[in-house]
C-alpha cells in the first residue's frame, strides 16, 4: 500500500522542482550570454582586421583618429555606400585616385 503524502511534503516537493528549474534556468541563460559574448568579440575582431587592412593602422590611437573623422561621413552614406558592390566600389576608388 502506498503512503500518502501530506500537503506539507507536496510543498516541500514542489519547492524543491521549482529550484531545480531556477537553477536550469540560470544555466542556459549563462550559456546564452556567453554565446552572445563570443559572437561579439568574433565580430570586433573581424571588423578590426578589416580596418588595419585597409587603413594600415599602426595603432588605437591612429585607430581612434581616422574612425572619428571617418564617423559625419559614413553616417551620412552609410546606406548608398552598402547598396555597392565591390565592383562598383574599386571603380569609384580609381577614379578618385
Amino acid at each position: 500500500m502506498t503512503k500518502k503524502r501530506t500537503d506539507e511534503e507536496i510543498l516541500q516537493e514542489l519547492e524543491e522542482k521549482i529550484e531545480k528549474m531556477k537553477a536550469k534556468k540560470q544555466q542556459v541563460e549563462a550559456r546564452k550570454r556567453e554565446k552572445e559574448r563570443k559572437e561579439r568579440t568574433r565580430r570586433l575582431i573581424q571588423v578590426g582586421a578589416i580596418f588595419e587592412k585597409y587603413f594600415e593602422i599602426q595603432n588605437e590611437e591612429e585607430a581612434e583618429k581616422i574612425a572619428k573623422s571617418l564617423q559625419t561621413y559614413v553616417s551620412k552614406h552609410k546606406e548608398k555606400m552598402l547598396a555597392l558592390n565591390f565592383k562598383e566600389i574599386e571603380e569609384i576608388a580609381a577614379t578618385e585616385e
